[in-house]
């Protein structure tokens, strides 16, 4: 079994080069139990779709428009 990536643990507080990106990721289940993955050719390892948020989008727009770009499928959210 190979390593996918390594948590780095380091406390980062009194950092100034420290880059954050509010983001989502979305798990896809299909009808027939598979799941929906992106395939990061920069990294070399599979992801749940997703990315950035932009800043006049909120999570769930976020999620919506990821999906959509990535996997090629329309999220329909369910009424809250």
């Amino acid at each position: 079994m190979r390593q996918l990536l390594e948590i780095d643990l380091q406390n980062y507080e009194n950092c100034d080069s420290v880059f954050s990106r509010p983001s989502v990721r979305g798990i896809i289940l299909k009808d027939d139990n598979k799941i929906a993955l992106v395939y990061s050719e920069k990294e070399k390892y599979y992801k749940f779709p997703g990315g950035g948020i932009h800043k006049d989008e909120d999570q769930k727009e976020a999620l919506i428009r990821e999906v959509r770009e990535e996997v090629g499928l329309t999220v329909i959210p369910e009424s809250e």
